[in-house]
């Protein structure tokens, strides 16, 4: 089987040697890149973080968005309906003429 092998190299010409080496190694390269964690696993959860951190980035966005809204109607000129319900919600208040009920 070598001597085949041999024959069959002896065979080829400079250029076709040159070939066969570069699709040898390209073939010795990519096997270590599967291999190795610094190759494409690493790409593969490098592409997850991504994502992982676009979908963070979009409920910060939106959050943003609505803090942004809750500002510009506590801002001047103040909107009552919008002050109330914010201390309502945010401070717990109620009216002197309400009842609270705690449920725990």
């Amino acid at each position: 089987m070598v001597h085949r092998a041999k024959t069959a190299l002896a065979a080829l010409s400079a250029q076709q040697r040159w070939v066969l080496g570069a699709l040898l190694t390209s073939v010795a390269l990519s096997a270590v890149s599967l291999a190795d964690p610094k190759g494409l696993r690493r790409l593969e959860r490098l592409r997850f973080d991504i994502e992982r951190q676009e979908e963070k980035n979009q409920q910060l966005r939106e959050e943003n968005a609505r803090l942004a809204k809750t500002v510009k109607e506590l801002s001047l000129p103040v909107n009552p309906a919008a002050l109330e319900k914010a201390a309502r919600e945010q401070l717990g208040f109620v009216r002197s003429e309400e009842l609270l009920f705690k449920f725990e």
